[in-house]
């Protein structure tokens, strides 16, 4: 039944000019309802970051990457040119965005920081502006800079509330991020929580939680290394089998935190750059992207593991994941390398959705059989699932400029029952 539900949905993709969607193109993203649930993948060239309207409006924003300017040494480009807006102040781009979205304004309700590398939350360099008139203050620089334009509710991320696990975490960029995250907390009211692995609605819906409880949900599926086993709330911490997880070398990727979102039929994977192996009892490896895909299941949309890097989407995860449709939120040429999507691909009758293509690219491997069900353009990639979960849209906006404007338009799907 979903081989063929996906063949349907992709004979409608095919056609995106449908009764009621064809003419949003050319015009400004509609935006958000009630009873909707948006996820935008917003595009800056500069790191990651999506923000999500839950079906009551309830807000988060997971990510906001500020890498800094290329750097003139790199002898090819390795890193896809930003959005000219996006080089110097991603995080004020970031807020703009969501400013224009969010059904509340300048109120965010989460954050939840995926992990602790700088194209995901921060990047302290020289040159950056400074908090004024704080204390403590801060380098403006990512998050840190979103907060100087959003105010955000509770603060999720992987180390609080020691910061010690599995590691002690001490970085000039964390401790920027710490130190931001205390002078929220102290004048806007703003509170922290440590993040549960195998929790369901530890994150919770905060407008109208009782309208959709029978339909909306969130699982905590890992982080640090400790994932769910799918059952309960029972989880593995995977750092703790092996005494050389520790002393070894520390991959901070294998430590993100991963989510699962539900909706009615509907539901999303998301995270963040999490690959790469850990040792069990015995010493042998075991990988843990696999051990999250297997935790969560089947999905309509998977956002792809450390932005389709070479090291992730291993044939075990797909396998487990099964979704209908990747996006990849990518800012480096060596993002979702060509074998990477073929796999994805050979795993899926649904389409790939990037956030950038170089033409280059397109030129080397016009004649890969995967390349049909490539969109070959970028944007901010916004799925939209509605019909309390029943169906959903990915929609591709324009992110050469601020305006919001459609450049295309896919579905609608039926979400997996």
């Amino acid at each position: 039944m979903k081989a063929l539900k996906i063949v349907a949905g992709f004979i409608l993709l095919c056609s995106t000019a449908l009764a009621g969607t064809k003419n949003e193109v050319g015009k400004p993203y509609k935006g958000w309802r009630q009873g909707e649930f948006d996820i935008h993948h917003i595009h800056t060239g500069m790191g990651e970051a999506n923000f999500l309207i839950m079906p009551d409006g309830t807000s988060m924003l997971i990510d906001a990457g500020d890498l800094g300017p290329n750097k003139p040494e790199w002898k090819r480009p390795k890193v896809y040119p930003p959005i000219a807006e996006c080089e110097h102040h991603p995080g004020k781009y970031i807020a703009r965005y969501v400013l224009r979205v969010n059904p509340h304004h300048e109120r965010v309700d989460y954050f939840l920081s995926s992990h602790f590398h700088d194209d995901h939350l921060c990047k302290v360099r020289e040159g950056l502006q400074k908090s004024e008139g704080r204390n403590p203050y801060y380098h403006l620089t990512g998050v840190t800079e979103v907060g100087e334009y959003l105010r955000f509710g509770k603060f999720y991320d992987r180390g609080y509330p020691n910061y010690n696990y599995p590691l002690a975490i001490n970085s000039d960029f964390v401790n920027c991020y710490r130190r931001f995250v205390q002078y929220h907390s102290r004048e806007y009211g703003a509170t922290q929580e440590e993040f549960k692995v195998g929790q369901l609605n530890q994150i919770a819906l905060t407008h109208r939680p009782k309208a959709y409880a029978k339909l909306f949900s969130i699982r905590n599926i890992a982080a640090n290394g400790e994932v769910w086993s799918g059952k309960g709330t029972e989880t593995t911490r995977y750092y703790d089998l092996n005494p050389k997880n520790i002393t070894g070398k520390q991959n901070e990727n294998t430590k993100s935190i991963v989510l699962r979102f539900d909706y009615g039929d509907f539901s999303y994977y998301t995270g963040g750059d999490i690959v790469r192996t850990l040792l069990d009892e015995s010493g042998s490896p075991v990988n843990i992207e696999v051990k999250a895909g297997e935790a969560c299941g089947e999905v309509d949309i998977c956002k792809t593991n450390h932005h389709g890097y070479r090291d992730s989407m291993k044939e075990e995860f797909l396998k487990a994941v099964n979704a209908d449709h990747y996006i990849s939120c990518a800012w480096d040429i060596w993002h979702t390398q060509p074998a990477v999507m073929e796999r994805i691909l050979s795993h899926t009758k649904g389409m790939f959705f990037h956030q950038f293509v170089w033409s280059e690219f397109l030129e080397n491997y016009r004649n890969a059989e995967w390349m049909k069900r490539l969109y070959k353009d970028g944007g901010h990639i916004v799925v939209k699932a509605f019909d309390k979960g029943r169906k959903y849209m990915i929609y591709i906006l324009d992110s050469s400029n601020e305006e919001m404007i459609v450049k295309a338009i896919f579905g609608p799907f039926s979400a997996i029952e």
